[in-house]
Parts: C-alpha cells; sequence; structure tokens
C-alpha cells in the first residue's frame, strides 16, 4: 500500500527521473566501493529505500527475514515501538527457519517528502565521498552529456557595511561631502548588487536533451576567472528551479573514512550491526564529561572523533540525556540542528524530569506522528508540523486553523504545546537517521576496532584543520 500511494504521487508529479538518475549515481558509487549517505527527506520515501538511493527505511518499525519470508509488523512488541526505531527492539528468532530476524523501520511519513499531494518540490540530496565526488559529477556528465550538465552558480552580493565602505571611499576619493541621510540613501542603492560569483559546493544543473543552456541562461567561469576549468551557471539557481532539475552530489567525510576503516580491516560496513550494545555504551561513558573512564571497550575519549557527537556542544546534551537506544540518539542529532529546540526548550524539559527524551520533539516529522496518532487529521497534523518547523509558530504565536484546541482535545500535554510554540527550524527525521547510522559505524570501528579508527581519524581531520590534539 506503502509503495503504491508514493508510486501514484511521484510518477503523476513526474519526479520519476529524479528517482532513476538518484539510483544510477548511487549504484555506480557503491559499485565502486563507496557508500552514499542520503541527505535531507529523501529518505522519508520508501521507493527510495526500495531503489537502493537511501539506507533509511521510513515503515513502522518490524522484524523480517529474507531467508523464511517471515514479516511482524502487528504484534504486540513491535507496535510498543511506534514512532520509534526498530534498531532497538529485542533480538528474536525467525519462526520459520530459526535465523536471527532483521530488525528495522523508523516511522517516517512520506508527506514530508512530497507533501500530501505531491505538491512540494523534491530534493534528492546525496553525500558521496569527498575523494568520489568529482567522479559523481563526471558520470552525470556521462548519462546526459557534458554539454548538459553544469555547476550550479552562485551569486556573492553586497552587505550593508561594505556599501556603506564603498560610498564612504567614494566621496573621499572625489573630495565631496554630504549629509548622513544621504549617505545611507546612497548605500542602500548598493545593497544587494553582484559583488563576485562564485560555485554551489555541489548543485549540478541538468538541461533538457533538446535544449541548449543560453535557452535558460548565460554561462561563465566562477569569478571570471578563464583558468579555471568549471562552467557555472550565470543566474543563481533560485530563479531557474521551477524550469530545470538540479542534483545535489555533496563531498562529505563519513562515506570517506568508513571506506578507509573497510580497507584496513576487512570489515563490511553495511552489516554492522545498528544496536550493538558495546557501540551505544560509548554515549554514555563519562569521558563524554571528560572524566577518567578505564573500561577496556570504551578507552578514554568517549565520542570525541564520532561525527555528530564528538562536539562539546553534542557531547554535554549526551551527558545531559544518557542515550541508551538508537532512537534517542536521532532525536538528538534533531535537537542539535534544530534551531531554538535543544537549550532554553527541550534540555529544561528533560534535565527537570518534566519529560522523557523520547517523548519530546526531535525532529518536524515526529510531530505529525504523534498528532496523528493522537487522533488529528493527517492533513491538519501535516499543516501544524509544516508551520512549527519553518518558525511561523514560533513567529505569530498561533498554530494553524483549529490546531491548538484540537490538540487540548486530544489530550496533548501543555509543555509539548509550549515546547512546539517556541522552536524556529526543526530537521527532517530521515536526513537525522542517515546521518547517524553513518555516525554509529564510526563509533563501532572506534570500539571493535581501534587502530584503523584513530588512523583513518587523523588521515582525515590533520588535512582538514580544526583538529584538537589534545
Amino acid at each position: 500500500e506503502r509503495l503504491e500511494r508514493e508510486l501514484n504521487s511521484i510518477i503523476s508529479n513526474g519526479f520519476a527521473v529524479m528517482y532513476i538518475i538518484a539510483q544510477k549515481l548511487v549504484w555506480k558509487s557503491v559499485e565502486d566501493g563507496y557508500l552514499v549517505g542520503s541527505r535531507g527527506s529523501v529518505g522519508s520515501s520508501f521507493v527510495a529505500t526500495m531503489a537502493g538511493i537511501t539506507e533509511v527505511n521510513p515503515l513502522p518499525a518490524h522484524y523480517y527475514c529474507d531467508a523464511g519470508h517471515y514479516s511482524d509488523f502487528d504484534s504486540d512488541e513491535v507496535k510498543k515501538y511506534a514512532g520509534a526505531s526498530g534498531y532497538d527492539m529485542p533480538q528474536k528468532e525467525c519462526p520459520v527457519c530459526g535465523k536471527p530476524l532483521i530488525r528495522d523501520g523508523h516511522d517516517i511519513p512520506f508527506e514530508t517528502f512530497l507533501g500530501f499531494y505531491g505538491n512540494k518540490e523534491p530534493d534528492i540530496d546525496l553525500n558521496f565521498s569527498g575523494e568520489y565526488q568529482a567522479k559523481a559529477h563526471k558520470y552525470t556528465e556521462t548519462l546526459f552529456g557534458s554539454d548538459h550538465v553544469f555547476r550550479a552558480g552562485t551569486i556573492g552580493t553586497l552587505a550593508e557595511k561594505t556599501a556603506y565602505g564603498y560610498v564612504k571611499k567614494y566621496l573621499e576619493d572625489h573630495h565631496m561631502q554630504t549629509t548622513k541621510a544621504d549617505e545611507n540613501r546612497l548605500a542602500l542603492g548598493l545593497v544587494g548588487i553582484k559583488r563576485t560569483t562564485g560555485q554551489h559546493p555541489g548543485g549540478l544543473v541538468i538541461i533538457p536533451q533538446d535544449m541548449d543552456v543560453t535557452d535558460f541562461c548565460p554561462v561563465q567561469h566562477p569569478a571570471d576567472d578563464p583558468d579555471s576549468g568549471i562552467v557555472t551557471t550565470h543566474f543563481e539557481y533560485h530563479c531557474m528551479e521551477d524550469n530545470l532539475l538540479k542534483l545535489d552530489e555533496l563531498g562529505h567525510d563519513d562515506p570517506t573514512m568508513i571506506r578507509m576503516m573497510e580497507d584496513m580491516t576487512g570489515v563490511d560496513a553495511k552489516k554492522i550491526s545498528l544496536s550493538d550494545p558495546e557501540t551505544m555504551s560509548i554515549f554514555t561513558s563519562p569521558a563524554a564529561l571528560g572524566l577518567p573512564d578505564d573500561d577496556p571497550i570504551i578507552g578514554k575519549t568517549g565520542s570525541i572523533g564520532v561525527p555528530e557527537f564528538g562536539t562539546p556542544f553534542t557531547r554535554q546534551m549526551l551527558v545531559d540525556t544518557q542515550p541508551r537506544q538508537f532512537d534517542t540518539l536521532v532525536r538528538l542529532s534533531g535537537f542539535s540542528h534544530g534551531t531554538d529546540v535543544w537549550a532554553g526548550n527541550i534540555r529544561d524539559l528533560v534535565t527537570g524530569g518534566i519529560a522523557s527524551v523520547n517523548e519530546t520533539i526531535g525532529c518536524r516529522d515526529d510531530i505529525m506522528t504523534y498528532l496523528i496518532n493522537k487522533g488529528m487529521t493527517p492533513s491538519l497534523a501535516f499543516k501544524t508540523m509544516e508551520a512549527v518547523r519553518k518558525g511561523k509558530v514560533k513567529k505569530s504565536g498561533k498554530f494553524p486553523d483549529d490546531a491548538e484546541d484540537r490538540m487540548r482535545a486530544m489530550q496533548v500535554p501543555e509543555w509539548w504545546i509550549e515546547s512546539a510554540r517556541k522552536i524556529a527550524y526543526l530537521f527532517p527525521k530521515a536526513h537525522a537517521v542517515a546521518y547517524v547510522m553513518m555516525a554509529f559505524r564510526i563509533a563501532w570501528f572506534k570500539v571493535h576496532e581501534p587502530l584503523a579508527f584513530y588512523s583513518a581519524y587523523f588521515y582525515r581531520r590533520s588535512q582538514k584543520g580544526g583538529f584538537d590534539a589534545e
């Protein structure tokens, strides 16, 4: 049913081609030995999971066995994990063949990707290994022809302070004097005009086969440098986004590190258990606080060096929440990437004992699934989620339509309503799950293959700067 509903929406709105392109790019990278991380909300789509575009499974938590062809979505045990992650369910054997069952599912609604009527412009953003990114771009040129693939150009505009400096300099050079008000008027005339051009870090614009790029816009070398081998669109992408396809093929460290550690150890990262208890213990070790820790498994560094959870801010969050489940890590990733979500909001609820982490809002999808489970109509739950995650509720203080009255009638706790009212921006859950999956694999190597982990970590990070030797 889910595939049917998604495919109808994807195909009837003309988005199927985006899926096919993304699938070809991901398959090619995986074939060449580099995992690809999905960004944004593409992991909300089960079609994307089945097509191999994303590893995130958006169905509700479930058990399945591909040998015994057995699955369990409905038992009471599974239903306890509604809205949570299947990775946290207890290990069980397949009643058909006796093999350990696979646990999966993160309960992410498709609507966060395409809207209820397929009326939301989808974006398939992919994180390739930084070392592989150029090859991914080259392969895109192979698919469409190099004269149909261009880097998305960006335009750097004049800021107010710089404009004011220009005006001052002009008046000085020409020995002119004028009033303060006139200086402001002249500066305002300059704000927002083009100062320089650049390129998007991974955005590629695809031109239809029967057209030429100049049907849409001029092209140029970034910053007008004729020696650069890169050609970009001259207009910013946003003025053409309704007419042209943009692919985001970004470079990222996580897939590179994983590939290096796989090469050193022979371990297939895709087979690592994402509910490994020793790895999970890294996130609750006293070392996250910088306290001494003599545990031989965890060592002395807790989650330092693990993406998403290695900064002083996120390590303090681990200390405050003591996560013992994958689902909690996903929420923490949402807290740290959202705006006005953790500090001054959910942190007070958690440390004050008002709510547990897993009851709070971590990602935008949590709002929709929570309200639907409470009995709200899906379309109003979607509308409420969109208003909260874009910060509209925070700005106006009002929820859309009669959502607030409905929430009170459905006995949604007052603290939950007030917490939602404070939020300025929320992360998509699919993005958080994809990032935490990569982070957990890297943490697994840190615990079980420390030599490979430190070797890859020091190699990658020392090249990047921002490296704290101590």
